[in-house]
């Protein structure tokens, strides 16, 4: 899968594990972050960091105001206008919550890659958006299992979610020095006093070697290093890490790919409750991964714990695959090619053909070769067999061999 080995900055991993939760401004809406084609025409782009701007020239801020239904409020620099929307039609578009503005709506550009946009994005352990209302009871995951568990830019907090402390009160406030120093990006300073703490056996402290060495704070990159570290940490229970040692057996990076070995990890962590690894779990019985059975009930299940723990993007997936029309996909790719598709078919239909963009107005310009024929003659069950390969004879013999 191309999409694993790229940079997939949607990672995310240190949701209240090694570092805690915090607040992030706009947290809890990250569904609306991208580019959308405005009611009045022209696109604007809202971005993660709570600012937004339009082609014309004007632009704004916006805040979330109901992260269970993907609610926001974009405030206009130029004219002071204010607009109160939230996500509909499984994030292809943006709707007007205002009764005197119903004219006021969106639809989501370019989103052939939907899905795999989503999986690269970077989620940095603040809480985030979910389609499930918040205080629900549910159970935990990421895409890019390549990474492992990333810093989050915030006040340092020394409570760890888990509980997992020192018994040794003088090990306990060693640790919290290095770490303040490690948190200060004071790496040349943190480290040996990491390292002594993580040799007396602290799990948070073998935690953070462990990212020190897959992320290269302070010291060169090496991922069997991030693995040995990861490892004792995980074997104390540290779920994060169990989680990021999974995303290294996932591509054999520092240790011999297995991911079988990767899937027992992430349902190690899943079952601790940690929302990227229900996540990664729930994609693994979707697609199959590690030896699992191909169950859309039991992804649906994962999904929707991971959902229900404020991980942003598994809801809008769960929205597409409990949709009976979804079909079943050989990878990520393939339901991303599906899901984008269909916003770009509503796209097209909203606002029009697209001009001189490069065939964005063309529903059929997301696919190539068979498909794209398939398409052009508005046979969608010949597309859906392409995209599944599982094309017959008769699509062969019609619009080729994929």
């Amino acid at each position: 899968m191309i999409w694993m080995r790229s940079t997939l900055l949607f990672l995310f991993v240190m949701s209240g594990v090694v570092f805690g939760d915090r607040p992030v401004h706009a947290a809890g809406c990250d569904g609306v972050v991208g580019k959308w084609a405005w009611f009045v025409g022209g696109e604007v782009t809202i971005n993660a960091d709570g600012t937004f701007t339009q082609q014309s020239g004007n632009s704004g801020t916006w805040e979330c105001t109901d992260a269970s239904k993907g609610a926001v409020a974009l405030k206009w620099k130029q004219g002071g206008y204010l607009n109160r929307l939230a996500l509909a039609e499984g994030g292809a578009k943006l709707v007007s919550t205002d009764p005197s503005q119903s004219f006021v709506k969106a639809t989501r550009m370019n989103q052939e890659q939907a899905l795999a946009d989503i999986l690269t994005r970077q989620d940095t352990g603040s809480p985030s958006s979910s389609r499930r209302p918040t205080g629900q009871p549910g159970g935990t995951v990421p895409i890019k299992p390549s990474t492992p568990v990333t810093q989050p830019k915030a006040p340092i907090s020394y409570d760890s979610p888990q509980g997992l402390v020192s018994s040794d009160p003088k090990v306990e406030a060693r640790f919290k020095q290095g770490y303040d120093l490690y948190m200060k990006k004071s790496y040349a300073a943190a480290f040996p006093i990491l390292m002594e703490t993580a040799q007396a056996g602290h799990p948070r402290a073998q935690a953070v070697l462990g990212i020190i060495y897959s992320q290269g704070r302070g010291q060169p990159v090496d991922n069997k290093q991030a693995a040995v570290w990861y490892g004792k940490a995980a074997a104390q229970g540290h779920r994060a890490a169990q989680f990021s040692l999974g995303n290294l057996y996932f591509e054999g990076d520092g240790v011999p790919k297995d991911q079988v070995k990767a899937v027992q990890l992430y349902r190690q962590s899943a079952d601790q409750g940690f929302p990227h690894a229900e996540f990664h779990l729930g994609l693994a019985y979707e697609f199959g991964w590690g030896g699992l059975p191909r169950d859309r009930r039991m992804a649906i299940k994962w999904l929707d714990r991971a959902s229900r723990h404020k991980h942003g993007q598994a809801g809008w997936i769960l929205t597409w695959l409990e949709d009976p029309k979804t079909p079943h996909f050989k990878d990520v790719e393939q339901l991303g090619n599906y899901i984008g598709g269909i916003i770009d078919r509503r796209a097209a239909a909203a606002f029009g053909s697209g001009g001189g963009d490069g065939g964005g107005g063309n529903p059929c310009s997301i696919y190539s070769g068979p498909a794209a024929g398939a398409c052009r003659e508005g046979n969608k069950s010949a597309v859906d067999r392409y995209l599944d390969h599982q094309e017959t004879q008769e699509d062969k013999r019609k619009y080729g061999v994929q």
